[in-house]
């Protein structure tokens, strides 16, 4: 699987003073809703070792946010002979054991990158995630954010150990948990992860405002909101234009800050939009993940759509870069018209519904590019919504694995992102990771990704005026 793992990390405010032992190492972790990303790093020389990526296994209780919550809040379920393991243990132990797994990968990895003689000892641990998925791994609550107000039982900033984590005793008020199996107490025994290691996760700002979009915003450089110099954090400049930050995915994570003006402050103005699935491959017809054979860019060549896979193997599906691609190419040649209706070379499935085939074995219906449309409507709301909130065009970071492969002309076509930002976007990788991977070598950002999340401001979309209005306009190309 292609998962985007590379990032710009922010300076450093601390200089490095004693170098400690090459052995010394620091993990930095970001558990995405999709994808689950590890970095290694030897902590003596702040230098990147080894990152290693896999799908989240957590996929098989609900590809979005919303169905693993349901998931986790279910009553449990009964056989003949004993009870079924409960929603939120299952969760829990999935993506622990998933961690140890990638953990053990990573190291062994690493090893090979530090000098001979040295054994390896992790010291040093961020994990960083949207707030639902760092609640699966601390066991915590997720019950109230199944309907309004989404209230996630803690917003974390908090240090404490893998060995808690694990267990699910890094606070009080975690949930209790199934009796692990003997199999996953196999896997805990032979941890490369010594049981007292410090583990932090930053804080996030509400329940579907996580820490991966703090970790996200460090890294993009916004300032904490205060309109003194004497806020500046070492190697600061004041940041005098906007920035617009946006991570793409099945909830995607807007953030805008707004400088100072003469008489108001600067403040952060954050919303998510639930985009759904299509933008990861998935609920389309033929959707698939990043991986080799999945079409990513569409041609159109001697009055032929032109199709191109990851690693030019035989195209086995569409991944999400290729919707877009796909959506933007037809539009403009006229196999579908603004509204989304297939308007040229229609074929038939089965049940006589209308399609483009694009290979012998890859296609869109009309309900795909109805998804689309959908998803697109929702991250084109929340972004025209903050853009209303500031007078200058901001600078636009996109962040995360989908942000950064897309074409942003394309993406512009399709109605996805608003014509004044294709022209000041930076694509910055993975910044949830290279923002979690500062993270491990500077309290001065913990501080700053501290006093961001609190200063922030969360803003329900689906709560402003005209809402849904806003929404049904967005979704026609």
């Amino acid at each position: 699987m292609q998962i985007v793992t590379e990032g710009e990390m922010p300076k450093i405010p601390e200089q490095i003073e004693n170098e400690g032992s090459p052995a010394a190492l620091g993990i930095a972790v970001d558990i995405g809703t999709t994808t689950v990303a590890v970095s290694v790093w030897a902590l003596s020389k702040r230098k990147h070792l080894v990152t290693v990526a896999e799908k989240n296994n957590q996929v098989r209780y609900g590809y979005d946010i919303i169905r693993r919550i349901a998931f986790a809040v279910r009553p449990p379920l009964t056989g003949s002979s004993s009870v079924v393991e409960t929603g939120h243990s299952a969760l829990h132990y999935c993506i622990v054991s998933q961690l140890e797994k990638m953990f053990s990968k990573a190291i062994f990895e690493a090893n090979a990158r530090i000098p001979r003689g040295y054994q390896p000892k992790v010291e040093s641990i961020v994990i960083t995630g949207n707030t639902t998925m760092l609640s699966f791994l601390c066991a915590t609550s997720v019950a109230n954010m199944a309907a309004a107000p989404f209230q996630p039982a803690t917003l974390f900033d908090t240090t404490t150990t893998w060995s808690k984590i694990r267990d699910g005793n890094a606070f009080e008020f975690c949930t209790a948990l199934d009796k692990p199996t003997p199999e996953l107490l196999n896997l805990f025994s032979s941890s490369v992860i010594p049981p007292e290691t410090e583990v932090y996760i930053p804080p996030c700002i509400g329940a579907f405002i996580g820490a991966d979009a703090v970790c996200s915003m460090i890294s993009a450089g916004f300032p904490v909101p205060d309109s003194k110099d004497s806020s500046l954090r070492p190697g600061e400049s004041k940041v005098k234009a906007p920035l617009l930050l946006a991570d793409i995915g099945t909830n995607s994570e807007l953030c805008l800050y707004v400088p100072d003006a003469p008489g108001k402050k600067g403040r952060i103005l954050c919303t998510s939009a639930a985009s759904g699935p299509a933008f990861e491959g998935a609920n389309i017809s033929c959707g698939m993940p990043s991986i080799e054979g999945a079409i990513d860019k569409i041609t159109y060549r001697n009055d032929t759509l032109v199709c191109h896979t990851i690693g030019d193997k035989t195209a086995r599906g569409l991944c999400g870069t290729g919707l877009i691609s796909a959506a933007a190419i037809m539009l403009k040649n006229k196999y579908i018209d603004k509204t989304g209706a297939i308007t040229r070379e229609k074929s038939k499935l089965g049940d006589g519904t209308a399609c483009i085939e694009l290979t012998p074995s890859v296609y869109l219906s009309h309900q795909d590019i109805r998804n689309l449309q959908l998803a697109k409507a929702a991250v084109r709301t929340g972004l025209e919504f903050l853009l209303e909130h500031t007078e200058e065009t901001p600078v636009f970071c996109i962040a995360g694995g989908f942000g950064s492969k897309i074409n942003l002309e394309e993406a512009t076509a399709i109605g996805l992102l608003p014509l004044q930002l294709e022209k000041r976007t930076v694509q910055l990788g993975n910044a949830s990771l290279s923002g979690a991977s500062a993270l491990l070598f500077s309290n001065v950002l913990r501080d700053k990704a501290r006093q961001i999340a609190k200063k922030s401001v969360q803003i329900n979309l689906a709560g402003i005026p005209e809402f849904q209005e806003r929404f049904l306009k967005g979704i026609d190309f």
